[in-house]
């Protein structure tokens, strides 16, 4: 089993790499940024930060969406999450002139693109989000956050997931609600959320650092 993905704990890597995103002029840069602004700030899954679009977030003061791991569950809710000063003026920069039913993360795809399925895998029926023409999938987003670890230098390996974790994580060491946390990630436990968000592994890095046993070597 490979070594569970982390937050990003340093807060001036987090800063230092919106500023350097900031200044890229290109479409792609400007995306990236957007991304990597909007995903830390709000805590929403990469699957639900494509599905938005410009008007979703600019001068709003919340946002109420379904996730869509929760879309075929009974009794699943909505969430709706407050929208930072941060997201706000990051989408009023990047999104001046573009209507409000732009997508946020925009493609260069015009046709939605279908995946195929192995011959053997014919028979299997599978439940597949659509993506949105037009809009990023997910796999395209995951593809430019491995180029943000790439060209900010971020040393913490950074997968699908990295944002998300990296808000709860600042979000509860900043004396956010632990439960608040758990319902807006969704889990069934406050305990899955601590294991989530890494506080348990640093926890468990303390208790080995305290070590009662030091000394009993020589």
């Amino acid at each position: 089993m490979g070594r569970r993905m982390q937050p990003i704990r340093d807060l001036e890597e987090i800063l230092r790499a919106s500023e350097q995103l900031r200044q890229m002029d290109s479409p792609q840069g400007r995306r990236m940024y957007l991304l990597w602004v909007v995903g830390i700030n709000l805590g929403m899954r990469i699957s639900d930060l494509v599905d938005l679009k410009v008007g979703d977030l600019r001068d709003k003061n919340s946002y109420t969406y379904l996730p869509h791991k929760q879309e075929h569950k009974r009794g699943a809710q909505s969430i709706t999450i407050p929208i930072p000063t941060e997201v706000k003026k990051a989408v009023r920069e990047k999104c001046a002139g573009m209507p409000d039913e732009a997508w946020l993360f925009p493609s260069a795809r015009t046709t939605p693109v279908r995946k195929r399925k192995a011959p053997e895998q014919k028979s299997v029926k599978t439940r597949e989000r659509p993506v949105n023409v037009g809009a990023i999938s997910r796999q395209t987003a995951l593809r430019d956050l491995k180029r943000i670890q790439r060209e900010c230098g971020i040393r913490e390996d950074i997968g699908c997931h990295t944002m998300r974790k990296t808000f709860g994580y600042h979000y509860f060491r900043n004396g956010g609600s632990l439960q608040l946390l758990q319902q807006w990630f969704y889990h069934e436990t406050p305990a899955t959320t601590l294991v989530y968000i890494g506080i348990q592994f640093d926890d468990f890095q303390k208790m080995v650092g305290r070590n009662p046993f030091a000394g009993m070597a020589g």
